[in-house]
């Protein structure tokens, strides 16, 4: 995830115009859109512009300028503008002299795609000029976020904890943000253990990168916990017993977002986050939730829901007329 070099809303410095040899620009947008839609569009003066062109008859259009070279890349429509979150991407090679250009709706694994020759690269004052916060750029409301990454496609979604999250270390607890390596937190079945790495990232904060936050006192915790969603969160109760005949249980944190139990939160374009590496997984106790720290090179301590199981579940918790911890 420490590919991005560049988010909505990222402070970058400016002035570096030199072309970046590759990337990848990725925007998630929230459909259906209307006819006709800027999505982005950033001008520099007369010399330097980037913008991003959706319809859903004509297709997708990305147009560059940089002084006096212009090239405008073209995915034909008619395309898939349905309901649900969209993903449109543009790459450019310039060792290779190709650009490609893609848009899908998530989590429905359709893409269509048009590719060329010749493109304009984008450099870090472009990027700069994109992502400031005082309105140079021009975003459409459909825009959920958009970033540019060197990687051939978009980073894959990670488990994080918000900074904020309340950790139980040796000296109470501790908000993720402010662990150190060599911290000793608290787990469920090993006692003390010491953090090994602080993985300090920004990542989207909407679309399908939204985090979750965790309602209190739904799950036993006494604040609310913000958290990716794709954390892993252990439910113990007679639910979990009666349908997967184990006391306790991982499922994803977005599983969760049900609206009750927890929410989609995606009011940021970008978020700050910290994925805690203790070597093993373990079990973090935090404020009255256990979850699964950031370890991949071992098998989890417990079972691992698939996606209609934690669904069945939460169905199932979710059906009680008064919560308490699970």
């Amino acid at each position: 995830m420490s590919d991005w070099l560049a988010l909505s809303d990222m402070d970058l410095p400016e002035g570096d115009t030199r072309p970046l040899e590759r990337g990848l620009f990725i925007c998630e947008i929230a459909l259906p859109l209307g006819e006709g839609t800027v999505v982005l569009e950033w001008h520099d003066g007369a010399q330097r512009s980037f913008s991003v062109f959706a319809d859903p008859q004509a297709g997708i259009v990305v147009l560059h300028r940089a002084g006096q070279m212009v090239r405008r890349h073209v995915l034909q429509g008619p395309l898939p503008f349905g309901q649900g979150p969209g993903r449109i991407t543009y790459g450019w090679n310039r060792f290779t002299g190709a650009w490609t250009l893609g848009f899908g709706r998530i989590g429905r694994g359709e893409e269509c795609s048009s590719a060329g020759i010749g493109p304009i690269a984008l450099s870090p004052h472009e990027l700069a000029g994109l992502c400031r916060r005082d309105g140079a750029a021009l975003r459409h409301r459909s825009l959920l976020w958009f970033g540019v990454t060197q990687g051939a496609r978009p980073p894959e979604r990670a488990p994080w904890l918000g900074l904020r999250t309340p950790v139980d270390t040796a000296r109470g607890p501790v908000a993720a943000g402010a662990l150190r390596p060599g911290e000793l937190v608290r787990t469920a079945d090993n006692g003390l253990q010491p953090v090994l790495r602080v993985r300090r990232m920004r990542l989207p904060g909407r679309g399908s990168f939204a985090p979750v936050v965790l309602r209190a006192p739904y799950l036993g915790q006494g604040s609310d916990v913000l958290l990716s969603a794709d954390q892993l969160v252990v439910l113990n109760g007679a639910e979990v017993e009666y349908l997967f005949g184990a006391e306790e249980v991982l499922l994803s944190a977005g599983a969760l977002a049900n609206g009750t139990i927890g929410r989609l939160d995606g009011r940021q374009a970008a978020i700050d986050c910290v994925a805690l590496d203790l070597g093993l997984p373990e079990l973090l106790l935090v404020d009255g939730l256990k979850l699964l720290s950031h370890s991949a090179l071992a098998e989890a301590p417990l079972p691992v829901l698939q996606a209609y199981e934690a669904q069945q579940l939460v169905s199932a918790v979710a059906r009680r007329s008064l919560f308490g911890a699970a």
